[in-house]
This record gives structure tokens, sequence and C-alpha cells, in this order.
């Protein structure tokens, strides 16, 4: 299962994209508190690395020993690195509208939680998974949106699939 993670995150750091934003970006973010540093490699192509704590629901096969059942939820610290690729950069900004939709590899890792009702037989839980969204901005102000199937795993071997996987953040750029 370590190789998971590392292959994970592997592939995050070293798919090679061909474009990206020209400027680094800094951003608290809002909906799920935290930091996100947003980094040019390319000419339309970026990796965000995001930390913070974050509202979850449970991933389904990671919480079978305890048993629960109906609506499961969990607030706990997360780690969430995308490589994204911008698409229609040029376009936006022909018709003066600020943002850009984007495809992305999304490494999502999730700690033990502080608040919620699911008990996982691990501390921890990881998704991976390739994501479609969309980012805008507003002067300062973003808004992000992203969607797409994720592979969720923990290290004891439990793991599923998760076709609907969604990120929505409302953030602020302090450059």
């Amino acid at each position: 299962m370590t190789r998971k993670i590392l292959l994970a995150v592997s592939l995050c750091f070293l798919v090679k994209v061909v474009w990206s934003q020209s400027e680094k970006e800094t951003r608290i973010n809002l909906i799920n508190p935290g930091i996100a540093l947003e980094y040019p490699i390319g000419k339309y192509s970026t990796i965000e690395f995001n930390a913070g704590v974050g509202y979850n629901y449970s991933y389904p096969n990671l919480n079978t020993v305890f048993g629960e059942s109906g609506f499961q939820w969990q607030i706990a610290p997360f780690i969430d690195i995308q490589s994204r690729k911008y698409y229609n950069f040029e376009k936006r900004q022909s018709n003066k509208k600020s943002g850009s939709n984007f495809i992305a590899l999304r490494y999502l890792f999730y700690g033990s939680r502080l608040a919620g009702n699911v008990r996982t037989d691990q501390n921890y839980s990881m998704a991976i998974g390739p994501t479609w969204g969309m980012k805008r901005e507003y002067g300062r102000w973003t808004a992000l949106f992203s969607v797409g199937p994720a592979y969720y795993f923990d290290l004891t071997g439990a793991g599923g699939f998760l076709p609907i996987a969604l990120e929505f953040n409302f953030g602020y750029r302090l450059n």
C-alpha cells in the first residue's frame, strides 16, 4: 500500500504538463479553512498545494469495522495536491473574464478527525483521481469548483471507487 501512496504523490509531481498561468498565487480559503499555494510549471499549467481543516463525508469502504449507517461526516486536517492544466485561458481573457477551466490530477490526504460521527479503521484516508474544474476570480476573491471520480484507500488495504468527488472553495488571494 505504501507503493500506492508513493505512486500517487509521484504522479502529482511528475506529470509532464506543457502549459501554465504565469504567476504564483497564495490564497486563504474560507469554506474549507486553509492556505493554498499555486505555482506555475508551464505556460498553462500549475501545481497547487492546499492544506487546512476541511469538511468531509465518509468514504464507504473505510468505515466497515464500526458499522455506522446514515449520513456520515467529519471535520479533519487535509492536504490536497493538484496538477492542473488550464485549457481555455486565452479565450476567457479575450472576453474580459477572469479565471479559467482546468483538468487536473488530484491527490487528497485526510488526517485524524477533529469532529464528526465517522470512526474509521485508520486515522487517515487518501484519494487520487482525475478532476475537471473551474476557477473564477472576482478582484482578489476566487471561487473554485471541481468534480471527478476518485479511488480512495488507507494503508490497511481497504479502499474503493467514488464516482463523484466534489470540491468547492471560496478564498481571498494574498498576491
